[in-house]
C-alpha cells in the first residue's frame, strides 16, 4: 500500500450531502459498470465513516473542490477543514461571471493562510461559460501570478451539450497562461489524448483520471501516460462519492502503473503541487 492524496473528493458534508440523498441510483449504476462495490459512506452519507474509509485506503489528505451547481458554499467547506484538521484541503469555488471582484475573493481566501488553489466548473454551473471567455482571463492571470493551482472539472459528462470545441477553448487557456498550474479533473475524457498533448507540451498541466481510468474506454491511455510522458503530472483522484476510495486505490495499485512511478502518482506529484 502507498500513502495517498486524493485530489478530487466531494465529501458528505454541507450541500454535498444532496449527492448522497439524490444520486444513489447513479452510484449503483456506476458501481455496476465498473464492477465495484459501494462503500458504507457512499450508501449512508456518513462523514465519520468516510474519514474511516480514508484511513483504510491510506489517504492522508482529500482535496475538496467546490461545486456551485448544487449550492456548495466555500464557507461550509472551510468549516470541514476545521472539523478534521489536516485531512481536507479546500479549493474555493470562484465564478468569474458573477460580477464579484475576483482579486478580492482570491485575496480573502489567501488571508486564511490555507488557500492552496481555486476550483471552477465552467460547463457545469447555473450560467455556463467557455474556458476561454475573456471575463475569466483576469482570474487566470491572478492565479498565475500567485502560483495557485486552478482545478477544472472537465469531461463530456459535465456538459448538457457535448461540445468538442471545449478542447480548443482549454488549449487557448494553456497557451495564453503558460505558467498557470492547471489540474484537470475527470481527466478531460473523452478528449483525454488532446489534454495529454497539452500536458506533454506544458509541465504546468496536471491530469486526474479518476473514474475514467477505471477500465473504461481509453483507460489504458492514462496508465501509459503515467508511466512515461506524464509521470510527474498524473494525480490520484477518486471523484468520490462516484467511486469509493478503497476501490479506486486497489485498482490503481494493480492497473499497470509501474512500481517506480506509483509513489509519484499517489502522493508525490500532489504534495509538490500543493507545496506540502
Amino acid at each position: 500500500m502507498y500513502k495517498k492524496i486524493d485530489f478530487r473528493v466531494r465529501p458528505p458534508y454541507g450541500h454535498y450531502l444532496t449527492m448522497f440523498e439524490q444520486q444513489q441510483e447513479h452510484f449503483a449504476r456506476l458501481a455496476d459498470a465498473f464492477d465495484l462495490p459501494l462503500s458504507e459512506s457512499q450508501r449512508t452519507g456518513s462523514l465519520d465513516q468516510f474519514v474511516r474509509e480514508m484511513d483504510e485506503a491510506e489517504v492522508e489528505i482529500s482535496v475538496v473542490p467546490g461545486r456551485k451547481a448544487i449550492g456548495v458554499t466555500n464557507g461550509e467547506m472551510l468549516e470541514l477543514e476545521k472539523l478534521y484538521p489536516g485531512r481536507f484541503i479546500v479549493f474555493p469555488y470562484i465564478d468569474p461571471m458573477d460580477g464579484l471582484p475576483v482579486k478580492e475573493q482570491v485575496d480573502r481566501y489567501l488571508q486564511t493562510g490555507k488557500c492552496r488553489g481555486v476550483s471552477i466548473e465552467p460547463t457545469h454551473q447555473p450560467s455556463p461559460y467557455a474556458f476561454d471567455h475573456p471575463k475569466a482571463f483576469e482570474m487566470y492571470e491572478i492565479l498565475q501570478e500567485a502560483g495557485l493551482p486552478l482545478f477544472i472539472s472537465y469531461s463530456a459528462k459535465l456538459m448538457e451539450l457535448i461540445d468538442p470545441d471545449s478542447v480548443r477553448q482549454l488549449g487557448v487557456v494553456v497557451y495564453r497562461f503558460p505558467n498557470l498550474k492547471l489540474v484537470i479533473g475527470h481527466g478531460g475524457w473523452p478528449w483525454h489524448r488532446e489534454v495529454m498533448a497539452m500536458a506533454f507540451n506544458d509541465p504546468n498541466v496536471y491530469m486526474i483520471p479518476d473514474m475514467y481510468g477505471l477500465a473504461g474506454a481509453g483507460g489504458e491511455d492514462y496508465v501509459k501516460a503515467a508511466n512515461t510522458i506524464l509521470k510527474d503530472q498524473m494525480l490520484f483522484g477518486t471523484a468520490y462519492p462516484i467511486i469509493s476510495q478503497k476501490s479506486a486505490a486497489a485498482y490503481y495499485e494493480t492497473c499497470g502503473i509501474k512500481e517506480s512511478v506509483l509513489s509519484r502518482f499517489f502522493y508525490d506529484n500532489a504534495a509538490k503541487l500543493l507545496t506540502l
